[in-house]
């Protein structure tokens, strides 16, 4: 019998009761917080613990589920949960079996991992213990049966006492734990000069050379002046023969 079936049994074994108010109990007991019930599953439950004559149901099919049916313990139910019950008081179970499987594995980690893992276990477990001893508070407030109180203190016994174990294993731990090595500072590689970046306060930086001024255009009065000036520093080719002046370019003087 799992957890949650033996849970709604318990339950129904107070006296009849609707499915409705049945999860109204789950939750103002705080069932969930150690058994997997939900809503539809509430209701897969009731139905397979009535298919096993455990439990019995009154009245009509209501139309958005079986919520308007009234379920009531069998005798049969009643034997069944009385030894399933004095199974679990009489048998001792294993308590956090993968909190000790990282215990076994405690080498992998750093120092620094080991810590704060830890320090975190140990706060969920200060406030798990805050809220359910909250919850005992509500409980003994609405007069609530010592047998389901008793379940809640149970816990906190439970939670008090991991936490004491952890708080001592923690100091045990911080004596032994080796000293976590300095980091080895790297020495700067050397990188080629073409793969360096240059950046414009770099005295190499092509930013920092002083580039030439550009000449302005001439204009076009400095542009014929220039090529008279050429044209009077040219000298004549050699090989070319001067010709003769024209003869309309002769002056008055060299007329015959």
């Amino acid at each position: 019998m799992t957890d949650a079936e033996l849970a709604i049994l318990s339950i129904v074994a107070e006296g009849p009761v609707y499915g409705y108010d049945i999860q109204t109990i789950i939750t103002q007991r705080g069932l969930r917080a150690w058994t997997n019930i939900g809503v539809s599953s509430m209701y897969y439950v009731l139905e397979k613990l009535e298919r096993q004559g455990l439990i019995e149901s009154q009245g009509a099919q209501h139309i958005e589920g079986p919520a308007r049916r009234r379920y009531r313990i069998t005798s049969a139910g009643f034997g069944v949960l009385q030894t399933a019950v004095a199974d679990l008081l009489s048998t001792p179970r294993e308590y956090a079996s993968s909190f000790e499987l990282g215990l076994a594995n405690l080498y992998v980690l750093r120092s620094p991992q080991i810590r704060s893992a830890f320090i975190t276990y140990r706060q969920e477990l200060v406030s798990r213990l805050a809220q359910i001893r909250e919850r005992i508070r509500q409980l003994r407030k609405e007069a609530t049966p010592f047998y389901v109180t008793a379940m809640f203190s149970h816990n906190v016994a439970m939670l008090e006492a991991e936490l004491n174990w952890v708080t001592s294993f923690i100091e045990e731990w911080e004596v032994q734990a080796p000293p976590e090595p300095e980091p080895v500072p790297e020495e700067p590689r050397e990188i080629p000069r073409v793969k360096q970046v240059i950046l414009p306060h770099d005295p190499d930086s092509p930013h920092r050379v002083r580039t030439r001024d550009m000449k302005r255009p001439p204009t076009e009065a400095q542009t014929d002046l220039t090529i008279s000036e050429s044209v009077r520093k040219t000298p004549p080719r050699p090989d070319v023969p001067s010709l003769p002046p024209d003869e309309s370019e002769r002056s008055e003087d060299d007329q015959p």
